[in-house]
């Protein structure tokens, strides 16, 4: 995506701007410098507010591999940096809350955690606020240079993912979220951009007081064998704010029930304790949502064709190559709420 410096100064300095009643002043990068959210919001707005920036290696920060993080050495960094702020994607987010649910003290220098870049949890979200962590959740896309909304502190609701930064704006037609005021040029080696609002694909409303609410994803929408409409990201990152849960997709399309392939967080876990998470799961979600069956799993990876470069779950590549697992779980009864055949 091709993005002029107009733009992504634009974009930052709306970040520099919502930040302001907090002003942090040391913003540690967590994330590696490829992601343009970083990028945009923690190098460009940090600087243009006047404000540090503390930029450890991959290694010092606990990333392994391609995907792995060591949450000790994470732990240990942030001591090191005392930042008050940074950015998440939500699995970063879920390790720093299992970490202090677990008795990990973090630092008390933090004042400012936004997180973005998927759907988080409503479980997860409270949580984090029982431990008192000052969350602050976002929504963007790469097309209209990162940030379109954020939650801040003197602009805050739970499960909103706040009101569209001073240069967005954001409006629903047809169920869709569109956003004008920020956009790419183009994409490499294609054609520019159309005119008008960037269409996102991604679906939602916008409440009474301007707060705008992501439901899911228009291409992943799925409807029940009982014509009730699932955004699958909902119930995935659910499953995903379970600690003994790692990587899940969801999926029911003229279905009677929903199926999930799940990855466990630890490849020796037993069957009861992944349907025990499941269980906990399900019992917070309306009956049409529910996993009713699961496939595991081995970890999707993107050498395995089965996640975008930025990690995102290539859906119909992962439902192809469990396809045999999933048809013979809907040949099996259904699982009751505890667990036993129904």
């Amino acid at each position: 995506v091709c993005l002029s410096a107009d733009t992504l100064l634009t974009v930052a300095s709306s970040l520099a701007g919502a930040a302001r009643a907090v002003s942090p002043r040391r913003h540690l990068c967590l994330m590696p410098l490829s992601t343009l959210l970083e990028n945009v919001a923690g190098l460009y707005a940090t600087l243009l507010a006047g404000a540090e920036i503390a930029l450890p290696s991959l290694q010092e920060i606990g990333y392994t591999g391609a995907s792995g993080l060591d949450v000790p050495t994470l732990l240990r960094c942030l001591h090191r940096y005392q930042p008050e702020s940074i950015i998440l994607v939500p699995q970063l987010l879920l390790a720093l809350v299992m970490a202090a649910e677990q008795g990990a003290a973090l630092p008390a220098s933090l004042r400012y955690l936004a997180v973005g870049g998927g759907r988080v949890a409503t479980t997860l979200l409270a949580r984090a606020k029982v431990l008192n962590l000052p969350v602050f959740e976002g929504y963007g896309l790469t097309e209209c240079a990162s940030v379109v909304c954020l939650n801040r502190p003197d602009a805050r609701r739970e499960g909103s993912v706040g009101q569209p930064l001073p240069h967005a704006r954001v409006q629903i037609v047809d169920g869709e979220i569109l956003v004008a005021g920020a956009r790419a040029l183009g994409y490499l080696g294609g054609d520019p951009m159309p005119e008008g609002p960037v269409r996102t694909g991604d679906l939602g409303y916008i409440d009474d007081e301007g707060f705008v609410h992501v439901t899911g994803r228009r291409k992943s929408l799925f409807i029940t064998a009982f014509g009730r409409n699932v955004s699958p990201e909902w119930v995935e990152s659910e499953l995903m704010s379970h600690p003994s849960i790692a990587q899940a997709l969801v999926w029911g399309e003229a279905q009677a029930d929903n199926v999930a392939v799940l990855v466990p967080r630890r490849p020796d876990m037993e069957a009861s304790v992944l349907q025990g998470a499941l269980d906990e799961i399900n019992a917070g979600l309306p009956d049409y949502a529910r996993v009713a069956r699961y496939v595991r799993a081995s970890p999707f990876t993107a050498l395995a064709g089965l996640l975008t470069a930025n990690g995102r779950p290539r859906r119909e590549a992962i439902l192809a190559h469990y396809q045999a697992e999933i048809d013979a779980a809907y040949r099996r009864p259904a699982f009751t709420a505890s667990g036993e055949n129904a």
